[in-house]
């Protein structure tokens, strides 16, 4: 009997044309124009990084190596680290203070650093001078206390050395712009509220012609209210696998390689989707329309939140009100696929996943609390 109920209910809602459009077709279009209007910039590495200009004063100098290894890593190429540039006390202060070079190494009478802010580049120039005065003072204190041991040292510690090196946790190109497709997914998943909806009107004999039949029926009304909900979950994560296979193999979109990971996002969201419609439609003294309107607009504003419309949203509400982005399905899905393709560890995924679980529960025992030991006096204007 119950996957009888089941069979026909999956049936009901894929020929709902409007429905389907909505999960289906809607989120896919939203792609397209995204990846129309983002062109280009989704292929671009998040970050490319430029040699850092430094100039170098090199009057009175009597540390050759140090000359030596910064002409070493200014040669053009893809390990160059800085773009030199060799002058005077008084042109490198201009320079400087032009913005045309990040800081001013001075050669004596010690090896020193003059830098005007506290930024990357400035980062960079000072722990690359702090690495090599360290080495230095080594290498001095073994050439004065174990002389013989000088050639083993040199080897042990020019081993290895790179000052730049790419590194990823998943193999995945970052785009800042991934946190567009992350929100569609998510809306995609949220949009899974209208099936709730519609599955919880259709077991209320108030609501709709389907839900007095069903009322008047001898099936077993938790059979009946089980089958709904996994119907319309399955509904609505084939859409959200439509929506990954177009993003990924049609758009060229990188999620990442931890696939299982991300179809579990997928399912739970999905999970949370119809269980929010389910809630909502349960409240019986909402019309009809007024709760797709209500879902609607919450969907939407959601998935504004999680960075639909603008991408460094959720940034900002972390900042501002971080419990929000604790508490809303369409952040925490995008903060899973987030975390799975920047993270190495699972710490934040599975704590993302856990709320959703929460919140997914939450939403159904409320469904419950409104839906048991329903009884109609009478079925006024539906017949």
């Amino acid at each position: 009997m119950f996957l009888h109920l089941l069979k026909y209910r999956l049936k009901s809602l894929i020929r709902g044309k409007s429905l389907i459009f909505w999960i289906y077709a809607f989120p896919i279009v939203l792609g397209t124009f995204f990846n129309l209007s983002f062109g280009n910039m989704l292929k671009e590495d998040e970050f490319s990084f430029s040699p850092v200009p430094v100039a170098f004063v090199a009057e009175g100098n009597t540390d050759t190596s140090f000359e030596q290894i910064l002409d070493g890593l200014s040669k053009e190429g893809e390990d160059q680290l800085f773009k030199l540039t060799k002058t005077e006390d008084g042109n490198a202060k201009e320079l400087l203070n032009d913005g045309k070079v990040d800081g001013i190494l001075y050669a004596s009478p010690k090896l020193s650093l003059t830098v005007t802010g506290e930024g990357v580049n400035q980062t960079i120039i000072k722990s690359f001078l702090e690495q090599y005065l360290k080495d230095k003072t080594i290498y001095e204190q073994i050439g004065s206390t174990h002389p013989e041991k000088m050639e083993a040292a040199i080897s042990v510690l020019s081993k290895n050395i790179q000052f730049n090196n790419e590194i990823s946790f998943s193999n995945t190109k970052m785009n800042n712009l991934s946190q567009y497709f992350y929100a569609l997914i998510a809306m995609t998943c949220l949009y899974g509220s209208f099936i709730g909806t519609v599955c919880v009107e259709d077991i209320q004999a108030n609501l709709s012609v389907i839900g007095a039949r069903r009322g008047i029926a001898p099936t077993h009304k938790f059979k009946a209210i089980l089958a709904d909900y996994i119907g319309g979950v399955l509904v609505n994560f084939s859409s959200v696998l439509l929506l990954f296979f177009y993003l990924i193999v049609i758009l060229g979109i990188d999620f990442g390689t931890r696939i299982p990971y991300i179809l579990v996002t997928g399912l739970l969201g999905s999970v949370i989707g119809v269980s929010f419609g389910t809630f909502v439609g349960a409240i019986s003294k909402i019309p009809s329309h007024l709760k797709d309107a209500i879902i609607s607009v919450l969907s939407l504003a959601l998935s504004f939140f999680s960075g639909l419309m603008f991408n460094n949203m959720k940034d900002i509400v972390e900042h501002h009100f971080p419990l929000f982005n604790r508490i809303n399905p369409a952040a925490l899905i995008t903060d899973c696929l987030y975390s799975l393709n920047m993270y190495e560890s699972f710490d934040r995924f599975y704590s993302d996943i856990a709320i959703m679980g929460v919140i997914a529960a939450l939403l159904l025992v409320g469904t419950y609390f409104m839906l048991r030991r329903t009884r109609y006096a009478n079925i006024p204007g539906i017949f």
